[in-house]
């Protein structure tokens, strides 16, 4: 696939990051599971790209998603996720987390230093992500994964999957 050129490794992160630093371009982060790619996703995309210049996409290893999100996850493996990723065109670069965790991107942040990192409003680490961040040069940007006429709630990988085994019963 053509795409599959935009999937990068750790070691292209810091001469990625001060290469657009070079061209005066911002560099938006975001991570995430992408376990089955949704409405979701692509409004959270498109709210990141309109943050910066370039967008890079971190996604979760198989291993940290099983962890997560439990023995059936993930339902794609990661180089799945990864080129489904890469083909969005508001997508500039997707790299798999090698880290492991909750804060399996620390490491991607230190090398990149982005401008900016968005995550969703509702994550659990906020302050933690923010402060990671800030301390590299960057700030945070919250945003809500919020399908059009959605007053709550939203959409996700999970729900996708509670609703199918719903209908198998």
């Amino acid at each position: 696939m053509n795409t599959d050129k935009k999937i990068i490794k750790y070691d292209d992160l810091q001469k990625l990051g001060q290469s657009y630093r070079k061209a005066e371009k911002s560099v938006v982060f975001t991570t995430g599971c992408y376990d089955i790619l949704h409405l979701g996703h692509v409004i959270h995309f498109n709210y990141c790209k309109n943050q910066g210049d370039i967008l890079i996409v971190s996604i979760g290893n198989d291993k940290t998603l099983r962890d997560l999100k439990g023995p059936t996850r993930p339902i794609n493996p990661e180089g799945f996720r990864a080129r489904m990723i890469a083909a969005l065109e508001l997508v500039d670069h997707v790299v798999i987390s090698e880290e492991h965790g909750i804060m399996d991107h620390s490491r991607q942040v230190e090398l990149l230093r982005p401008d900016v990192y968005v995550v969703p409003i509702t994550d659990k680490y906020l302050d933690e992500k923010a402060e990671l961040v800030e301390s590299n040069g960057g700030v945070i940007h919250t945003c809500r994964r919020l399908p059009p006429n959605h007053k709550k709630g939203g959409i996700s990988t999970s729900m996708i999957e509670e609703k199918l085994e719903e209908e198998k019963v």
